[in-house]
């Protein structure tokens, strides 16, 4: 488990200040608040990416409490300018398999699998109440599967709409070496961020400047060189990643 001091200071804060908001709006209902992703990671200086946050609840929330969670959100995203994504989930819906949907917005978590996995490797700040141990259950070889399949077609629908430029191929390329790693390690607990490097390490010398070009884009250093790569290479590295996980699922 990652230690809430390790995090750099602005999300440290962010997280902070939302654990108090929420515990004061609805401190009762609170199973658990978990911090998670490339953030509680990220190094000192680096850029800020989106606060990924999961909240475990015991009961159905009310629309007054709603607002004012809404509110809290907005709020410290205004003052620290980070952005949340952030989930609240009833537990027992948390302690199941199936993918499950926002308290109360019309979302499915569809990365359930692979969030289980980072959860239950450590790789989350425990901000308050029970420990992702004593609720998700570990996911299985074909639920993992499932889900990188799932996330794949995610990028191919923004390479079918045309969605190259920097921010989504970044993603893309990222996402898409996190893919690869867990095909091949059966290890699903790494972050966009480690994605990068690793792919220069294992992927062949084809791929290392699209990777170059997207590593530097996710630090906020990208030259408009690397944006000519990424839009141009997108496509080609989705597929690359598709044959690959068919492959996989074949058992090739």
């Amino acid at each position: 488990m990652i230690a809430l001091e390790t995090v750099p200071e602005v999300p440290r804060r962010a997280w902070m200040q939302l654990r108090e908001g929420l515990l004061r709006i609805i401190g009762d209902n609170i199973v658990a608040i978990w911090a998670f992703g490339g953030t509680v990671s990220a190094p000192a200086d680096g850029p800020i990416g989106d606060l990924d946050t999961f909240v475990v609840l015991r009961h159905p929330v009310d629309q007054e409490s709603v607002t004012a969670i809404e509110a809290a959100h907005a709020t410290i995203a205004r003052d620290l300018d980070i952005e949340w994504d952030s989930w609240y989930v009833l537990e027992e819906d948390t302690r199941q398999s199936v993918p499950p949907r926002h308290a109360w917005l019309d979302r499915r978590n569809e990365t359930w699998a692979i969030d289980r996995a980072m959860w239950l490797a450590g790789r989350y700040v425990l901000l308050h109440g029970a420990a992702a141990a004593e609720i998700v259950r570990q996911p299985s070889h074909q639920e993992l599967n499932d889900a990188l399949s799932s996330e794949v077609e995610h990028l191919e629908r923004h390479v079918e709409a045309g969605d190259t430029d920097p921010y989504e191929a970044t993603y893309a390329i990222l996402n898409g070496s996190r893919i690869l790693r867990t095909i091949q390690t059966g290890d699903a607990t790494i972050s966009k961020r480690e994605a990068g490097p690793w792919g220069l390490t294992h992927l062949p010398g084809q791929w290392h400047p699209v990777l170059q070009a997207a590593i530097r884009a996710y630090e906020g250093n990208a030259t408009p060189d690397d944006e000519g790569v990424l839009a141009r290479d997108m496509k080609a590295f989705v597929g690359m990643i598709r044959s690959e996980v068919m492959s996989s699922r074949s058992g090739g």
